[in-house]
């Protein structure tokens, strides 16, 4: 019983990873797509203070993003896509 109980731990963690990698993978594309200072189509030029709130926001979320980077996370995804192949 204990190891039925484990195999749905490990299949409930590695769904919770993969939810979460891809959440966090689709608000980066949008934060890039829409908002980031680098990539967006806004004319930050007229407003300063838009300007800098921006800028401080891209910084942050390439921060934030910068862990599905992180080798852990690679880890524990490549064991996730390991798992759901078989």
């Amino acid at each position: 019983m204990s190891l039925e109980l484990s195999a749905d731990g490990d299949v409930a963690y590695e769904d919770a990873v993969a939810v979460l990698v891809t959440a966090l993978d689709q608000l980066g594309a949008r934060i890039h797509r829409d908002l980031h200072v680098e990539s967006s189509h806004i004319d930050l030029s007229a407003d300063p203070q838009l300007a800098n709130t921006l800028t401080g926001f891209s910084a942050f979320a390439d921060e934030c993003l910068a862990v599905l980077d992180n080798p852990a996370v690679a880890r524990a995804l490549a064991t996730c896509r390991i798992s759901q192949t078989r």
